[in-house]
């Protein structure tokens, strides 16, 4: 037995346990008071198309949904689930880290429950996107690199290149944090490990795994770049360094004082010191995301080894009257949670955000990301509105005869619609729905027999290039739906339509840089 081994105390699993059943049941309860986000839909439609890279992500959110979809079926339900069962794991890795940091019974339980209360990591596990489970590879970084550092053995430095290579193919934004994590090694009294062949060995398997995916990116000449070019002309230019820093003290509201203490710990108390180096690669972190004008939620999977390290120093502190923390954070915590997670209707919510807004100026989490404070989180707006689109498109579909409904193309602007509807085709028994938007132009096909489309737009367009009858069909008339939906029926072609469309498919895959000829 090693001493690491005898000096580690024994984790605290039925507690840990506990907590992990209560994420789950609260996403349970939660998971369908909305409807799916326009970015599921998205990720759900790449899963029908799978391949090594999309226009915006790596593969691995759409084999996810594959597999999710596969197992449990179309489902809200079988969309969350994973991300729901990543968040409860995660609440066992910070307990074992605490534990490793030398943590007892209620350094485990404080460093869980502060996971489980915030209400950053409540609203990403509720949603089926990449940053939960990116979020999730940060977490397991930190966690391997606490094992390295207390086993100074080579098999977890193999185990992080794993870890590493499969954070790639989930978000390219674990490249910051392990960019981080090297510069903490460097300056760290660890860096004699960097004088030992693993690191390297495990950088090698890390690139052999996202291997494919940067040929991929390779061959359609690098969209991630045109994609964070995109985003930094959109979305990252309305960031301020203060839009950047306060959510960093606000995400998990009063787990600040367990985190906050966790990085103050790690550098001050001689206790830790052997894990400064974590406290180095989170000021790392947010350096470079700051001076890349990231946005803010980046940073959430980095805070999972703060708390770890916060609960310790807690228990110190507190020693058995450190439970008393847990009442203090849950009812601190409880109004901002529904910022998060969705537990009442979205009319209450609105209400429930306005009152905050007016009276205690919480403007936060309701500014979108062009800058504008609404009445609702910008999640819970994109949430809204979808499910009206495949019945009332279905509808006027089914209106038409056999021989117009096989010579109708469905066409919607943005993927949120697009998705939307193709996630209901069979039930609707609806063609695909194709569109330009994001990741559908891969797949989009030139060559397209009809002569009518029944339009999903963005805007009113009671006109066409194209088409010299418009007929106007209906809209998504939830008040709070944050897309219009006006669907659309053309007919009448003034040209042939089969023949500008492929030119105009050629054009914007040429744009997209994912133009090959059929």
């Amino acid at each position: 037995m090693t001493d690491a081994q005898r000096t580690t105390p024994r984790l605290f699993w039925q507690g840990l346990l506990a907590l992990a059943i209560l994420k789950l049941l609260l996403h349970y309860y939660s998971h369908d008071f909305y409807g799916l986000h326009r970015d599921e839909y998205l990720y759900l439609a790449e899963g029908d198309h799978l391949a090594w890279g999309y226009l915006e992500v790596p593969p691995m959110i759409a084999v996810l949904g594959k597999v999710a979809r596969g197992l449990l079926g179309d489902t809200i339900f079988a969309v969350r689930f994973l991300p729901a069962m990543v968040g409860a794991v995660s609440i066992f890795i910070v307990g074992i880290m605490a534990r490793d940091f030398g943590g007892r019974k209620q350094a485990q339980l404080v460093a869980g429950a502060a996971f489980l209360l915030s209400p950053a990591y409540l609203g990403s596990n509720n949603l089926f996107q990449p940053v939960s489970f990116n979020q999730f590879c940060w977490l397991l970084s930190a966690f391997l690199v606490v094992k390295i550092i207390k086993s100074q053995g080579s098999g977890h430095w193999y185990a992080l290149g794993l870890v590493a290579g499969l954070g790639f193919l989930t978000k390219y934004s674990i490249v910051f944090f392990l960019l981080a994590l090297a510069a903490a090694f460097v300056i760290s009294k660890e860096r004699k490990q960097l004088f030992s062949p693993h690191p390297y060995l495990a950088v090698g398997l890390a690139l052999l795994i996202a291997g494919p995916n940067l040929y991929w990116q390779y061959s359609y000449d690098w969209p991630v770049i045109r994609h964070m070019e995109e985003l930094a002309r959109t979305q990252l230019v309305y960031m301020t360094t203060a839009d950047f820093l306060l959510p960093q003290l606000l995400f998990h509201w009063s787990g600040v004082i367990v985190w906050g203490v966790g990085l103050w710990a790690l550098f001050r108390v001689k206790r830790l010191a052997p894990y400064r180096l974590l406290g180095w690669a989170f000021l790392f972190t947010l350096t470079i995301l700051l001076l890349l004008s990231g946005k803010a939620y980046y940073t959430i999977g980095a805070y999972g080894m703060l708390l770890a390290a916060g609960g310790v120093m807690w228990e110190r502190w507190l020693g058995r009257y450190t439970w008393t923390l847990l009442p203090v954070i849950l009812l601190l915590n409880a109004p901002i949670i529904p910022y998060g997670l969705p537990v009442m209707s979205v009319e209450k919510m609105q209400a429930y955000c306005t009152y905050f807004r007016d009276n205690y100026g919480l403007t936060t989490p309701l500014r979108w990301e062009d800058g504008v404070i609404r009445t609702l989180p910008q999640d819970f707006a994109d949430m809204h509105g979808w499910d009206e689109l495949p019945a009332k498109v279905a509808a006027y579909y089914h209106q038409l005869t056999p021989e117009q409904q096989s010579k109708t193309m469905l066409y919607a602007d943005n993927y949120g619609q697009a998705g939307v509807l193709n996630f209901h085709r069979e039930e609707y028994d609806l063609p695909e729905c194709l569109s330009f938007s994001s990741s559908f132009t891969m797949w989009i096909p030139q060559n397209v027999d009809f002569d009518h489309q029944l339009q999903v737009y963005d805007e009113w367009h009671p006109t066409s290039n194209f088409f010299a009858e418009m007929i106007f069909v209906d809209s998504i008339e939830h008040p709070l739906a944050r897309d219009p939906g006006y669907i659309f029926f053309k007919t009448e072609a003034t040209m042939d339509v089969r023949a500008a469309w492929k030119e105009i498919v050629k054009e914007e895959k040429m744009a997209d840089g994912v133009w090959h000829e059929e």
